[in-house]
């Protein structure tokens, strides 16, 4: 005998479908989320991540979903060269899902390797992008400039088209040569180049001197 409560109409069973995904999907693949850090090892360059988006409850209520641990956070690098930056707790970040299980490539060091399990789409297969969603602060000359700064702008280095600028309170520089190849060289904007004069004792007891031109290598 039919059931006369269910409906043979077509809208019916597309809406049935589209909840039978809905609710696949919200349960089984994870895409991508912001979080911010509660744990972090720069050794492994790894973090355990809190996200910020929260689960909500057939009765309403908000359940914060499981931390996130061990995963790797991602590092600009290539050529034999990368860039580092000190994570710390409550950064805020993206967590990005891989399509399969990537932990055998890990272990192996980055080589081809099969998925170790049938998962999906993980959080667990995730990778850590660290942002800085606000309270940054860019100088206005440095408006049309790629800049590596600190949040608060003190500490800047600032590459425009034909322009480096480096702004810090102390500047240290571990070299065993330097060469500067400039026409001009500057200190106080005063000339302290190849080119400058500058005051040689002239043999009296005064100590009185005068203008070497060019200065004497």
């Amino acid at each position: 005998m039919l059931n006369p409560n269910v409906s043979s109409e077509k809208g019916d069973l597309t809406s049935n479908l589209r909840l039978f995904f809905d609710s696949f999907i919200k349960e089984n693949l994870d895409d991508m989320l912001p979080c911010k850090v509660v744990a972090h090892d720069r050794t492994t360059n790894r973090v355990d991540l809190q996200p910020l988006i929260m689960l909500k409850a057939t009765d309403g209520s908000k359940i914060n979903r499981q931390i996130i641990k061990n995963i790797p956070v991602f590092r600009l690098g290539g050529g034999g060269f990368f860039i580092s930056v000190p994570i710390k707790f409550g950064d805020f970040g993206w967590i990005k899902a891989n399509d399969r299980d990537i932990s055998l490539m890990f272990q192996s060091g980055g080589k081809t390797d099969i998925p170790n399990t049938k998962r999906l789409h993980s959080f667990n297969d995730g990778l850590f992008f660290p942002d800085t969603l606000k309270n940054w602060v860019i100088n206005g000359k440095n408006a049309n400039a790629l800049v590596i700064s600190s949040l608060d702008g003190s500490t800047c280095i600032a590459v425009d088209n034909g322009r480096v600028e480096i702004d810090t309170q102390d500047l240290i520089i571990n070299a065993t040569n330097i060469q500067f190849n400039s026409s001009t060289f500057r200190h106080n904007d005063k000339n302290v180049g190849d080119t400058h004069n500058h005051l040689q004792n002239d043999g009296n007891d005064l100590g009185g001197g005068v203008n070497t031109n060019p200065p004497n290598p």
